[in-house]
């Protein structure tokens, strides 16, 4: 018996030992923070992921870990991901009672969701942040967020409504000249759009920002100006080719993280599971019954059936436009033609031919090898051609396929 009492009070103090010499939240924080500064990803995730594994009470580095591999998220276009980490980091503010961090956290969340075209609940959560904490810091950060949720909303005049209603020390940001020049080009004031963009080229080195600019002087009219700045931007960014080449590094850094989401989410009740997975079967069988009794249109049976396919790329011959055209022309109606006839641009009609048939902004990056950033835009832009709004474009052209 005396035996049995010393050996568990030697393995309680062996415990209790191991635990003090482990690394705290704190320092696993700054290990991240130094791995990430040296442009190493994989070890900046699982150091920011060993933090917040710790059983203290650290919740400020916690937090602090999830921002910073939401962060990491955003970068690579990881915004579902990004989304997701940057709630766990307001969840950790919250047990500390830090009202200013929880309302960054929520900003944060919103400016995601207006990443992803969610304009009403970047809206709620913006609002939320707001009277969390009235700071005019914060102010000058959610009118960033509004301003972004009309951007991706196709509201480019709200965009410039919001970037005038901003706090006077915030007027020189170079987010809001970014935004700025966005809007002006969407909208055609080419003139204006120039003058922004030069503004972001001289205030800023950041990659990021800079490809923005080039995206934007892409689409503005052929001037002397408007090539000079191109060419001043397209000398000074990567990232465009960096995202859609792909970064091994940051690959796998983001299948670590997203593989950590997967496994810290908390499983359901055996008898509330199957009741659930029960329901769902019930619906589902419901619909499909349904949808089977009725004759599909010959339109939506050939979109689903690209939809459905193995390789779609292949399918429809994306790599030769000649080839393409002349299937989406056989089985979709003639939309190739039908496009091409509204004077838009050959990478224009495949990513309306890829969103007729259904697919989502992540879905036609993978198809054609971009990122979804530069899908999103081209698609503002196209509805902006047809004179749409952006959530119309589909119906719109199901509507141009379906003409005489």
């Amino acid at each position: 018996m005396r035996n049995t009492v010393l050996i568990g009070m030697v393995v309680c103090i062996a415990a209790c030992m191991a635990g003090c010499s482990s690394p705290s939240a704190e320092e696993y924080y700054q290990q991240g923070r130094q791995y990430r500064e040296a442009d190493e990803p994989v070890e900046a995730v699982r150091s920011f992921l060993a933090a917040t594994q710790c059983g203290s009470r650290e919740y400020e580095y916690k937090g602090r870990s999830f921002s910073n591999i939401a962060t990491m998220c955003r970068i690579c276009e990881r915004h579902e991901t990004a989304y997701r980490y940057y709630r766990k980091s307001a969840e950790q503010f919250f047990r500390m009672n830090d009202s200013l961090r929880i309302a960054h956290a929520l900003n944060n969340m919103a400016w995601e969701q207006a990443v992803m075209g969610r304009k009403e609940t970047a809206t709620l959560l913006a609002d939320s942040a707001e009277h969390m904490c009235p700071a005019a810091s914060l102010f000058a950060k959610t009118a960033e967020t509004r301003a972004a949720a009309c951007l991706y909303a196709g509201e480019y005049d709200s965009v410039l409504l919001y970037t005038q209603k901003i706090p006077m020390e915030s007027k020189d940001s170079v987010y809001f000249d970014i935004l700025r020049a966005q809007a002006f080009a969407f909208l055609g004031e080419n003139d204006s759009a120039l003058c922004y963009a030069r503004r972001v080229l001289n205030s800023t080195d950041n990659p990021r920002y800079i490809d923005d600019v080039y995206y934007i002087l892409v689409h503005c009219d052929s001037t002397a100006e408007a090539d000079s700045i191109r060419k001043m931007a397209e000398e000074r960014t990567d990232v465009r080719t960096r995202l859609e080449s792909g970064d091994p590094e940051w690959t796998q850094a983001m299948l670590i993280a997203e593989e950590a989401l997967e496994t810290q989410k908390v499983p359901m009740k055996p008898i509330l599971f199957l009741s659930l997975s029960a329901l769902f079967a019930t619906v589902v069988a419901v619909l499909w019954f349904k949808r089977c009794k009725r004759r599909l249109p010959e339109l939506e049976r050939e979109c689903r059936a690209l939809r459905q396919s193995a390789s779609l790329s292949e399918e429809l011959a994306l790599n030769d436009y000649r080839q393409f055209c002349t299937i989406c022309n056989a089985r979709l109606m003639g939309i190739a033609d039908k496009l091409d006839r509204r004077g838009l641009t050959e990478r224009e009609i495949r990513i309306c031919v890829l969103v007729l048939i259904g697919l989502s902004y992540t879905e036609i990056a993978a198809v054609l090898y971009r990122a979804e950033s530069g899908i999103g835009k081209d698609k503002y832009l196209i509805a902006k051609r047809l004179g749409v709004r952006t959530k119309d474009l589909q119906h719109t052209l199901r509507e141009i396929a379906e003409e005489p």
